[in-house]
């Protein structure tokens, strides 16, 4: 190689007549030895001839069609291109499991859904993926959507990433099972039957969501009236219930201010009407303060300072 350099002068490339690369692209290093000054073959070997070949394919380097390459990016440069006429390119690759792509997918899953009680049951096992073999271990990325908040089916994307960039998103498919502890019919409740305490029951039941598929807390179904026929067992819906008007516009009520194990209270008026559980409006009766509670009687509102 020294004796190439120093008959031809300047920088010297020498294309091998096969090579294995790493990682997604082609580096003129990788394929090739470059000789000559130092400075110019460094910047030489670093050159990029596009995106290396995928597992099980390989590409083909024309050493007349790198010459002219070269000739471009590296105008004034006294070069020689020296070797094999044609370079066979293939892939080293590694092999990622499928068992390390469902349990990445499933990690975030329940990182997702910390503190709730949820069953994962995989629907289609992930075959083994074999991929280019980069600089670094091969990365699995899982990007979820907040807000996973109901039983169903679930399609979870772990994205393999290669030297960082990404090579390919594989989807696993899941059925998600969260469950939870609500109040419950014991007995079968008919349209128009006001809801009594006395009718329900605590039950461990599948998630019905987030939203309006939310199931609502006993203390707003009491005293609701059903609007729909509701079966032993199943979670009670926004949608399930005719909750009464607890305040109406003008209404004078206490406002309970929390914070930790100090609570204050002050009179205000409502500004809108309001059943349980909501927020309104209020106005403080003695500096005309506008302010935003959540209604908890149709005597008082409640501001929690550092919480919901």
């Amino acid at each position: 190689m020294l004796f190439a350099a120093l008959l031809f002068g300047g920088v010297t490339v020498t294309l091998a007549p096969e090579a294995k690369v790493r990682g997604t692209e082609i580096e003129l290093g990788a394929i090739a030895s470059v000789s000559g000054d130092e400075l110019d073959a460094a910047r030489l070997r670093t050159m990029r001839l596009g995106y290396a070949p995928a597992p099980g394919f390989s590409r083909l380097i024309v050493q007349a069609r790198l010459r002219q390459d070269l000739a471009r990016q590296f105008p004034g440069l006294e070069l020689t291109v020296i070797g094999a006429d044609t370079c066979r390119v293939m892939p080293s690759t590694s092999r990622v499991l499928g068992s390390a792509i469902e349990a990445a997918a499933q990690k975030e899953v329940l990182r997702l859904l910390e503190g709730r009680e949820v069953e994962m049951q995989l629907l289609n096992k992930s075959p083994d993926l074999e991929v280019p073999a980069g600089d670094s271990a091969v990365e699995l990325r899982v990007v979820l959507a907040e807000g996973m908040s109901k039983s169903g089916p679930v399609n979870v994307p772990v994205r393999v990433m290669v030297d960082g960039g990404l090579y390919r998103t594989v989807w696993t498919n899941w059925q998600l099972a969260l469950w939870e502890e609500a109040s419950v019919p014991k007995i079968e409740i008919h349209t128009g039957d006001v809801i009594t305490l006395e009718m329900l029951e605590r039950r461990r039941v599948a998630s019905p969501g987030s939203g309006p598929e939310a199931a609502l807390p006993a203390a707003l179904v009491i005293g609701a009236t059903a609007s729909r026929d509701l079966p032993i067992g199943r979670p009670i819906r926004e949608m399930d219930v005719q909750r009464p008007m607890l305040v109406k516009r003008g209404d004078m009520l206490m406002l309970e201010i929390r914070s930790g194990k100090v609570n204050a209270r002050v009179a205000v008026t409502a500004e809108q009407d309001a059943r349980a559980g909501e927020r309104i409006k209020v106005t403080v009766m003695s500096n005309k303060r506008a302010l935003t509670a959540r209604v908890s009687s149709k005597d008082l509102a409640v501001i929690e300072i550092g919480g919901n």
